[in-house]
């Protein structure tokens, strides 16, 4: 899945500060002197004084416009913000964008040498693609089960801080603000609808049982809340209970209810103590003290129970009354029946490849992907041949998705296994890499509100600041249908050598201006990351020829990427007929296969990035060989893929076409 990158379709833009009174009458802290200047290497290793001025200003307006994505970086600034979604907003940022592309021009035109063509190159490029994706007016009809609005809100408690009393201030002020957040982004949904384009109907469909999961929740059990407890945990106060009965209970001392009201303010509503609710117990080693803590609790809890859960009833509302009845049919999921969707497809294809426009054509991407994957059941047959005696691939299929010693039992399980080849992978890559990253990567379990919808895994890059380390999420839901011959080659794609040595090591290219490090080509990315699968054999570290299976599973997931992608949006493909091509051509098990499909139709273009980046790097290796010969080394090949950050395909050629040049 996408790291690093923002959000498929999520442009670059700038913001407009919400009303002051938004903040209500909290505490207003100014900012660090440290962070006047936080962002003074923007413009690191530009020799041209207007070029390196035009990427700290290009920097400066990312984080303003995206603070969800301010946060994910290690940004202290927009804490406290949300994106804004008004009209307005999008044409200022267009605007915006434009007028940097116009200084960009002058910039070439006065003349510029050396690495920093590269840098004009790769600029213009994002600045394109940013006014690009706010033309296409994507977030007016688009709903998205993965990752829209709704688990985007619920997913802030991961990455935002709570140490000092400024940041639990900016996350009260951020908590306050996300109900006009949730609201904008459903009443975008209306304004597409009314010119005639929305969604496809299961994609609204799971966004509404999202909700009301969320919804359904006890709100105490909520991670918008959990982030404000400080480690301690709840208990019931059944109603009209006694809170002193508790503190005996609990802490030993019935007169240390004092104390648990001071850290529960909401046992002052009497509607709560008559009709039952509960009680924080705090940890004994709890940096805050119960004024503090309890103060803390309190906003948070208001915010939610009064502003964010109501909203998210109104975008499920409107999802449920305005939305539904006119979404497009699963027989019909595609661009292609979204008016103008074959030019927008056209566009996201070149945005997520970087290929340039006129090769992004989805006919030639279609046929090669089905050459790839005739290629990929031969290379099946053989393996299976080896492993159960047979070449039929229905037959290796139904042994591999239908015997029960082939999956996992327990949620345990599917993360252990994760933990143990992140392991293995760390101390056996240096044999092919000379520069490893200095950030470290964990293993996380997807959290609950997401795992149903999400992919198998995905990766989230570490913060800058260093308070969070590289992530590897793991999806440990429904533990019986995640495969243990899949495990390590997922391992291996999300973590190392696959997506946390590449952003990693991009990150601390400090040589680099940052946009270099932090953004970038979805095609380097994700094609690097699936590059490193079959890599992964070469170094020796996987386990046996069941998980080499796992590896052309998923090299087969990858080639059917391209042609589902194309065949929903720009061949007429229904979603039933995408899940049975794939079912038929891949390993995966059928709900990873559903929720895979999902996520082509509502991410339309990104799929294909892999695959088509994945052959590129090989094709360069190959060229690479036969020019050098005995002289070609991993290590060195590596180093010049990785040392520029993830460029896009046709800056990645002409760097490499210059090393091996000499």
């Amino acid at each position: 899945m996408t790291p690093m990158l923002k959000h498929p379709l999520a442009p670059l833009a700038l913001s407009i500060p919400f009303i002051a009174a938004l903040c209500g009458c909290e505490t207003v802290f100014p900012p660090p002197a440290d962070e006047f200047d936080l962002w003074s290497d923007a413009g690191k290793g530009v020799i041209d004084y207007d070029l390196r001025r035009l990427c700290e200003q290009v920097w400066e307006a990312d984080m303003r416009q995206d603070p969800f994505e301010a946060t994910r970086l290690g940004d202290p600034r927009y804490h406290g913000d949300t994106p804004n979604r008004f009209l307005a907003a999008r044409e200022a940022h267009i605007q915006r964008l434009r007028n940097f592309q116009r200084k960009l021009t002058v910039i070439r035109v006065q003349g510029i040498s050396g690495d920093d063509v590269l840098t004009a190159d790769l600029l213009d490029q994002e600045l394109t693609q940013g006014i690009q994706l706010a033309e296409m007016r994507l977030e007016d009809w688009n709903v998205d089960p993965l990752a829209g609005p709704p688990i985007e809100v619920l997913n802030l408690p991961q990455i935002q801080p709570t140490r000092t009393e400024r940041q639990r201030s900016q996350l009260v002020e951020r908590w306050r603000k996300l109900p006009f957040y949730l609201r904008d982004s459903a009443n975008r949904l209306k304004v597409g609808r009314s010119y005639g384009k929305v969604a496809s109907r299961t994609a609204v469909e799971k966004a509404i049982r999202q909700v009301d999961d969320i919804l359904a929740q006890d709100i105490f059990d909520s991670p918008l809340v959990q982030v404000a407890v400080g480690g301690g945990h709840f208990v019931e106060l059944p109603p009209g209970g006694s809170v002193a009965e508790i503190a005996h209970h609990e802490l030993g001392d019935s007169r240390a209810q004092s104390t648990l009201r001071k850290l529960n303010r909401h046992l002052g509503n009497v509607e709560r103590i008559e009709a039952g609710t509960k009680v924080l117990i705090p940890v004994e080693a709890d940096r805050l003290d119960p004024e503090e803590r309890g103060e803390f609790l309190a906003n948070t809890l208001d915010a939610v129970e009064n502003g964010i859960y109501p909203a998210l009833q109104y975008y499920r509302d409107v999802l449920a009354e305005n939305i539904l009845a006119s979404a497009r049919s699963d027989g019909k999921p595609g661009l292609l029946y979204i008016a103008g969707g074959k030019e927008v497809y056209r566009k996201l294809i070149h945005r997520h490849t970087s290929l340039p426009l006129e090769e992004c054509d989805p006919r030639a991407i279609h046929d090669f992907g089905l050459l790839e994957v005739a290629r990929i059941r031969s290379e099946i047959a053989a393996l299976g041949q080896r492993e159960f005696g047979t070449t039929d691939i229905a037959a290796i299929q139904e042994r591999l998705r239908n015997d029960p010693a082939m999956h996992f039992k327990t949620r345990e399980e599917v993360e252990g296994k994760a933990v143990e080849a992140l392991a293995r992978a760390e101390k056996a890559v240096g044999k092919f890499f000379d520069k490893l990253p200095t950030a470290n990567c964990e293993v996380v379990r997807i959290a609950p509100h997401e795992e149903k919808d999400s992919t198998i895994a995905y990766y989230r890059e570490p913060a800058l600041d260093g308070s969070r380390p590289g992530q590897y999420f793991i999806n440990t839901y429904a533990p019986e249908t995640r495969t243990r011959y899949e495990a390590e080659v997922l391992a291996y794609h999300e973590a190392i050598p696959g997506h946390h040595l590449q952003i990693a090591i991009a990150q601390e290219l400090d040589q680099l201006p940052l946009f270099r490090r932090h953004q970038g080509s979805t095609a380097f990315v994700e094609g690097w990351a699936l590059y490193t699968e079959r890599l992964c054999d070469e170094i020796g570290l996987y386990s046996s020829d069941l998980d080499r299976l796992g590896v052309l599973s998923f090299d087969s997931w990858r080639a059917c990427r391209l042609v589902v992608d194309t065949g929903i949006h720009a061949f007429g493909w229904s979603r039933e007929k995408a899940i049975d091509y794939m079912y038929e051509n891949t390993l995966l098990a059928r709900n990873n296969i559903t929720n895979e499909v999902d996520r082509y139709i509502a991410w339309p273009g990104q799929a294909l990035a892999y695959k088509i980046g994945q052959e590129e790097i090989l094709a360069l290796r190959d060229q690479a060989r036969a020019q050098l010969g005995e002289d070609f080394d991993y290590r060195a090949f590596h180093n010049h893929i990785l040392e520029n950050g993830a460029v896009t395909l046709p800056s990645l050629r002409m760097i490499m076409a210059r090393w091996l040049e000499g």
